[in-house]
């Protein structure tokens, strides 16, 4: 007797296992996922499964790269991007950690011949950097090779690849008669009528100057490179898109999905109608109900997408408000994911895929747009996250004397003192050099030099 009443709690136990595993292996897939390409996993799974519809459904289908290609094409080897052949020199600039991460952010604007061709404002927009801050790192990003990148011009290029000398005949053919250089760059008659004419402005600052040496500049610039970026694959800047978005609401900051994406599919409930009509098994209905089961568990999971991403974005922002209303990094409230984790009730790994190249857009004025990952800020010492401890480094060396300043041993013994923080010197020596901020022996002035700055 007791055998048989224990099978139906076997049957029902393993019965359970299959509807739910599918559910769980579609989350599993959607999870690391943005909105964006959710929306394209489901649309694939819609043309592939009768029993799903989407809202936004078109006959259009996109050509594939497969069926343009023969089967014996081979893609070549890819080329070294402008940004990878710039990312090694800005790693060895001697620059501060900020200004570091506002170069590498202004080279993914860089056009495919090497230009800054849009503008300041349009860079800042949603970078967490203001116009000053990456207008000031432009002179190193056209320091470096190829010469000529980071140019805003034509005419900036070709000189940013001269000497920067004003009695140089070239810097000067380019830097006030470029338009005229173009119509004399031939061997035709009427260039040469275009140099005549052009010697003749020149020699009313330059009496000595003769025809043949006109022509040597002329040459000089037609060796310049006007697209620095030629030899270089490009990488376009990438486009970012939130999933969540916060919004000032009643003195503090409401979270929400920026696209909720369960909207745009569904079950189609008169294809589920025709087969739930009494018929006869067959292969075909078998495969038909495999396929129907396989729509609800994406719908579910789909569902469980939202719910999970949502539901980490509200702890983050009701844990991050300073944050939000400052914009200032320092106001961040140590939050690792682990806390995440045992907030929500999910597994550190579940965190880990929601947060990794997610964005959220705060809105306001202005409007910014931050990696979710930036809100899960490690706690590392003494409970502090690593903007803290560079703040208490630069706030001690800004009240030290130029004469005298601290050491490392010295900052760690006022840390202690002022901020209750036991830290020790190659903890601090690590932040320091983090925060950009040199060495005391570097940072000394004789007396009498006056104030550091």
């Amino acid at each position: 007797m007791s055998a048989l009443i224990s099978t139906p709690s076997v049957e029902t136990h393993l019965e359970t296992q299959a509807v739910l595993y599918p559910s769980l292996r579609y989350l599993v897939q959607l999870l690391p996922l943005d909105h964006r390409r959710v929306i394209k996993h489901v649309r694939n799974e819609v043309e592939q499964n009768p029993f799903l519809r989407s809202t936004t459904s078109s006959g259009n289908k996109e050509t594939l790269v497969s069926d343009v290609l023969p089967d014996w094409y081979t893609p070549p080897a890819a080329e070294l991007s402008l940004q990878e052949h710039l990312q090694g020199q800005i790693s060895a600039l001697n620059l501060s950690s900020r200004q570091q991460k506002a170069l590498l952010y202004l080279i993914e604007w860089l056009s495919p011949s090497g230009y800054l061709e849009e503008s300041p404002q349009v860079w800042a927009a949603g970078s967490g950097f203001s116009i000053s801050e990456l207008e000031g790192v432009i002179p190193d990003l056209q320091g470096l090779d190829p010469l000529g990148i980071g140019a805003r011009s034509l005419q900036e290029c070709l000189l940013l690849q001269l000497p920067n000398q004003p009695e140089n005949l070239a810097t000067l053919l380019v830097r006030d008669y470029l338009e005229e250089i173009a119509a004399c760059v031939s061997n035709s008659t009427e260039a040469q009528c275009h140099r005549d004419a052009l010697l003749q402005k020149l020699r009313q600052t330059r009496s000595s100057l003769d025809s043949e040496t006109l022509k040597s500049a002329i040459r000089q610039i037609q060796t310049l490179e006007p697209r620095p970026a030629r030899n270089f694959s490009h990488s376009p800047a990438p486009i970012v898109t939130p999933d969540l978005k916060a919004e000032p609401h009643a003195g503090g900051w409401q979270v929400m999905l920026a696209y909720e994406v369960s909207r745009d599919f569904y079950l189609d409930e008169e294809a589920v109608a025709v087969l739930n009509r009494p018929h006869r098994k067959t292969k075909e209905t078998q495969r038909l109900e495999v396929l129907l089961q396989k729509a609800r568990s994406l719908l579910t999971a789909l569902n469980q997408w939202q719910d999970n991403l949502l539901k980490v974005g509200e702890f983050l922002v009701a844990r991050q408000q300073a944050f939000l209303s400052s914009r200032d990094a320092l106001d961040l409230v140590p939050t690792p994911q682990q806390m995440v984790a045992q907030a929500v009730g999910l597994s550190n790994a579940t965190i880990s895929r929601i947060v990794r190249e997610r964005y959220l857009l705060i809105g306001g004025q202005p409007s910014q747009i931050v990696p979710l990952q930036k809100l899960c800020t490690p706690a590392r010492v003494g409970g502090h996250t690593p903007q803290q401890i560079q703040q208490f480094i630069q706030q001690l060396i800004q009240e030290e004397s130029p004469a005298k300043p601290y050491s490392d041993d010295q900052l760690a013994q006022w840390i202690k003192l002022r901020f209750g923080l036991p830290i020790a010197r190659r903890t601090v020596t690590k932040y320091r050099k983090m925060a950009g901020v040199d060495s005391s022996s570097r940072r000394k002035m004789p007396v009498g030099q006056g104030i550091r700055v």
